[in-house]
């Protein structure tokens, strides 16, 4: 991936991790002057996990980020700072600490998987699709409140 980021024509930038949202697959990266840029687990090098005040280096493609990489990871602030707290979890599977990546199918989170091994790690289930039995027993019950409640003020 180093290779590609230096054959490519687009620039290299190196920028601070500002941001990191649900566990790693998300966050924002900060390049100074107001450039910011959002990014998702898939444009991360391979078996990179992002942790807050990381200095990474990435190319950029249609003004997103890609291949992002960690460039310098200062242990001292890291370990000084309460957001890196180690929130990485032992696989089941193949026993390495991980932060599990979301699968999401048609915006909404299907399940989790090892970023390492593949192993799905949980599976959510899709809230019930409202059917038009539960419309109709719904709109009853509050025409039923509506009736009580009209007789109750007119009386």
């Amino acid at each position: 991936m180093t290779e590609q980021i230096k054959n490519s024509d687009n620039p290299v930038l190196k920028g601070v991790i500002t941001e990191i949202l649900d566990d790693g697959n998300y966050g924002t990266i900060s390049c100074g002057g107001g450039r910011t840029f959002t990014f998702d687990a898939n444009q991360l090098d391979p078996g990179y996990e992002p942790l807050l005040k990381d200095i990474v280096e990435f190319s950029l493609i249609e003004d997103a980020p890609f291949a992002i990489r960690l460039y310098h990871r200062d242990k001292g602030l890291a370990a000084a700072s309460g957001a890196a707290v180690d929130l990485r979890v032992k696989c089941p599977h193949c026993g390495s600490p991980i932060i599990p990546k979301a699968v999401v199918e048609d915006g909404h989170v299907t399940a989790t998987r090892c970023p390492k091994c593949l192993a799905t790690l949980g599976v959510m289930e899709k809230p019930p699709k409202t059917s038009i039995w539960i419309w109709l027993v719904s709109i009853l019950c509050a025409l039923l409140v509506g009736t009580l409640i009209y007789g109750i003020f007119t009386a």
